[in-house]
């Protein structure tokens, strides 16, 4: 029997989390993103994609622990802009990071209020936009970040509010 849902966040604590933005900067892209609160207390993660100097790429991600075992998927409920999303698990410790990270990606519909169920079988692992060969199986025991990234040559502004993660 599985357990029953647990709340990742609804953001209400969201001062107390740990949230950076990575967009392609880090390779001299000109991608730009931020994650803020709205006034309904979402997280609204937007922004602008730019594929000039190689850019292509922003992303969202919180650097807090989750132990998902036993768990069988992450249910996000949001409103999207009609474009395609990943939600993004990275396994490690504090310390150490693996470099990989899995990824389920997700369509959205423009204005739309949604809930995406993303099976935990189906995240793939993933190592700067290409699928590495020698990453081990997800452990779900040792998820050291969560996130959101924007790609795929999506150029332009984009705009994601989330208002709640759960593990079902």
């Amino acid at each position: 029997m599985s357990p029953k849902p647990q709340l990742i966040t609804d953001f209400s604590n969201f001062s107390k989390q740990k949230w950076q933005i990575v967009n392609d900067d880090v390779m001299g892209g000109l991608s730009e993103s931020s994650l803020q609160i709205n006034y309904d207390g979402n997280a609204v993660f937007l922004g602008r994609v730019s594929l000039e100097n190689n850019g292509g790429f922003a992303s969202v991600k919180n650097h807090e622990t989750l132990n998902l075992s036993g768990f069988e998927s992450i249910r996000l409920h949001l409103k999207g802009d009609g474009r395609r999303y990943s939600f993004r698990l990275q396994t490690g410790s504090k310390q150490y990071q693996h470099p990989w990270s899995y990824e389920h990606r997700f369509d959205t519909e423009k204005d739309l209020w949604m809930e995406v169920n993303l099976p935990l079988n189906e995240f793939t692992a993933t190592f700067r936009g290409s699928r590495p060969e020698n990453a081990p199986e997800l452990d779900l025991s040792a998820i050291g970040t969560f996130g959101f990234l924007i790609s795929d040559k999506q150029q332009g502004e984009f705009r994601l509010e989330i208002d709640k993660i759960e593990a079902l």
